[in-house]
C-alpha cells in the first residue's frame, strides 16, 4: 500500500467516525472521532489524543476540534474524564452492556493514561495555530496539577491507578494477581471489577479514600512512561517560565523513580509497583518497555529491553510483533480473546509508542521493522483494534480510530 493509498483509506476510518452537534446535557457543541462506530460509540480520553495525532496527516481543523472537544469536558478541578458521553440517547444501552465508574451520569469518574499535552504539541507544531494552543495551556496546566495532588500522594512522581481500565489496558494479566483473578475469562474480569466498585461505592468522590482503600492501588509502568511524557510536552508549551520549571521538574522526579523503583536488574524489565507497600509486579507486559519513550533512559537499560525483550523470539519479536504479552508468558493468548483483552495480540498504539522510542534511542532500523509488520497487519485485515502477532489477522473492533497511527510511525 503505498502512502497516498493510506492515507485515504485512514481518512476513511477517521472520517467515517467523526461525531458532530450539541450535546444535549450542557449545550456544548462537540466535534470528534469515535473509536468504533459499534462498540465505542463516545469520546475515549486516549484514542482522541492518538487521533488527533492521526489527523495531522488528514485534516489539521479536525485535529484541533478533536482535542478542543476532549479539553472541554474538563471540570473546574482540573480532571478530565475517560469517557465522555456526548450522545446521552446512547448512553444508557452503553452502560447496560459496560461497566462505567460514574458519578456524573456524563461521563466517566476515572482517567486515562495522561498522553494529552504531548497530544496538544503535535498539533500546535502541525498547525502554528496560537490561539490553539492559548486556550489549552491553562487547561493543560490544571489537568496536569490535578493528577499530581490527587493520584501520587506519596509524592515520588508516580502515579497510582485505581481500577484496571485507567491504564487502558484493562484486562493485562499484570493484573491477574491484584484483581484475585481465578476466571480467566471475560466474566471473570467483569465479576473481579464488580469487586472493585462495591468497595468504592461509598468512597467515588474520594480520590484519597479510594487510593487509602488499598482496593487496587497499582503505579502502573505505563500509564507513568506517558505521564512523564506528557509532563515534557507541557513544560516545553510553556516556554521559559515558572510553571515551565515546575513541569519539567515533576518529569524529572518521575523519570526519576521509574528507574529506581521500577527498573528490575534481575527481571531487565520495568515493574509495576503494586498497593501502599509498592510491591513489584513480576509480570512483564508490554507496559514494561514503555519507559523507552523517554529521552532521558540511559543506553544500558535501553540495550536491555531491546536485546532481552524486544528481538527476542522467545518473548516480543514474533511474524507480527509487537504482542501486548511475551509469548514467554503461560497466559498469552494471540487469537481471539472474546473480550478478554491485552493479552497477547498486537495493538498499532502500542507499536506506535515503542517505534517512537525505538527511534529517539538510535535504533531506526528496527523500528522501521516493526512499523513495516504493522502496515502488513493493516493491508492484509484492515483498520482492527488489535491483531493476531502470528498470522496478522485483525480482531477486536473494525474500523478502528487509532490505527491510522500508522500514519506517523
Amino acid at each position: 500500500m503505498q502512502r497516498p493509498e493510506l492515507e485515504l483509506a485512514a481518512q476513511d476510518i477517521l472520517l467515517g467516525n467523526l461525531r458532530r452537534g450539541t450535546a444535549e446535557w450542557n449545550g456544548q457543541e462537540y466535534s470528534f472521532v469515535v473509536p468504533s462506530l459499534t462498540g465505542y460509540p463516545f469520546q475515549w480520553f486516549w484514542d482522541s489524543c492518538f487521533h488527533a495525532i492521526a489527523l495531522i496527516y488528514i485534516d489539521l481543523n479536525q485535529a484541533k476540534a478533536e482535542l478542543d472537544t476532549l479539553m472541554s469536558a474538563a471540570l473546574t478541578n482540573g480532571f478530565i474524564p475517560h469517557i465522555i458521553f456526548w450522545e446521552s440517547e446512547k448512553r444508557d444501552y452503553f452502560l447496560s452492556r459496560n461497566l462505567v465508574a460514574t458519578i456524573n451520569p456524563n461521563f466517566s469518574s476515572t482517567i486515562q493514561p495522561p498522553i494529552l499535552a504531548y497530544a496538544v504539541e503535535r498539533v500546535y507544531h502541525a498547525t502554528g495555530d496560537e490561539a490553539f494552543l492559548q486556550r489549552s495551556l491553562p487547561v493543560l496546566v490544571k489537568y496536569y496539577r490535578w493528577l499530581k495532588e490527587n493520584r501520587d500522594p506519596d509524592g515520588d512522581g508516580l502515579l497510582a491507578i485505581i481500577q484496571p481500565e485507567e491504564a487502558g489496558t484493562d484486562c493485562s494479566p499484570k493484573y491477574d494477581e491484584i484483581l484475585g483473578l481465578t476466571d480467566l475469562s471475560n466474566k471473570g474480569f467483569i465479576e473481579a471489577l464488580n469487586k472493585i466498585y462495591s468497595s468504592y461505592e461509598l468512597i467515588r468522590s474520594d480520590e484519597t479514600g479510594m487510593l487509602n482503600a488499598d482496593v487496587f492501588h497499582v503505579e502502573d509502568v505505563l500509564v507513568n512512561s506517558i505521564y512523564a511524557l506528557g509532563l515534557q510536552s507541557l513544560a516545553r508549551l510553556l516556554g521559559n517560565s515558572i510553571e515551565s520549571l515546575e513541569f519539567r521538574d515533576d518529569a524529572s522526579k518521575t523519570m526519576e523513580s521509574l528507574v529506581n523503583k521500577c527498573w528490575d536488574v534481575d527481571t531487565e524489565a520495568f515493574l509495576d509497583l503494586n498497593g501502599l507497600q509498592e510491591i513489584p509486579n513480576r509480570t512483564v507486559t508490554i507496559s514494561s518497555l514503555m519507559p523507552i519513550i523517554l529521552p532521558d533512559l540511559s543506553p544500558d537499560i535501553v540495550k536491555r529491553l531491546v536485546e532481552k525483550w524486544i528481538i527476542s523470539e522467545d518473548h516480543f519479536w514474533l511474524p507480527y510483533p509487537l504482542p501486548s504479552v511475551p509469548a514467554s508468558n503461560s497466559k498469552f493468548i494471540p487469537g481471539d480473546p472474546h473480550g478478554f483483552i491485552w493479552r497477547g495480540p498486537s495493538w498499532i498504539n502500542t507499536n506506535w509508542f515503542i517505534t517512537k522510542g525505538l527511534k529517539l534511542h538510535g535504533y531506526q532500523e528496527l523500528a522501521d521493522d516493526i512499523s513495516a509488520k504493522s502496515l502488513a497487519c493493516i493491508q492484509k485485515s484492515g483498520f482492527r483494534e488489535y491483531y493476531n502477532p502470528y498470522t496478522g489477522e485483525g480482531l477486536g473492533a473494525k474500523n478502528f480510530g487509532w490505527s491510522t497511527l500508522i500514519l506517523d510511525m
